[in-house]
């Protein structure tokens, strides 16, 4: 007796719709489609050489990606550009003490500047790894932590 009770206690707390609710819940979500982050668009080269654009986010995200191949962890990127044109990039990067840090952000370097090349084609004007500073902002023992 006691657990068809609980049951049907359950049953009705799942399936009631609070009050005001969905007027809450219509909220948010207009609250939160207006504080989404917006993006900067990076002009970029297709293969047949028309000119696109991709979003800083879509870079950034795969900046992340391939830093973290190393075992580091992207803090932040400030991309460095004129107008529309990436000309060069500061990645700051946390990573584990104890590693040559200066191999390791040339590593960054190269890894960076293939994502660049990849994702905005031949870059005008080219910046070359020289153009990516490498900035260590957080060194950790737990392997697990980057």
């Amino acid at each position: 007796m006691t657990d068809d009770v609980l049951s049907r206690a359950a049953h009705a707390a799942r399936t009631q719709t609070e009050p005001g609710w969905i007027d809450i819940s219509a909220t948010i979500k207009q609250r939160l489609r207006t504080i989404t982050r917006r993006s900067r668009p990076i002009r970029a080269a297709a293969d047949n050489g028309a000119t696109l654009f991709i979003t800083d986010q879509v870079l950034i995200s795969a900046l992340r990606v391939a830093v973290a191949e190393l075992r580091c962890e992207l803090d932040r990127v400030q991309l460095i550009g004129d107008g529309d044109t990436c000309t060069g990039a500061v990645l700051e990067v946390a990573t584990l003490y104890g590693l040559d840090l200066h191999a390791l952000a040339d590593q960054i370097r190269t890894i960076a500047y293939r994502v660049f090349a990849d994702l905005l084609g031949p870059i005008d004007p080219p910046f070359g790894t020289d153009g990516i500073d490498i900035v260590i902002t957080d060194l950790t023992t737990d392997p697990d932590h980057r």
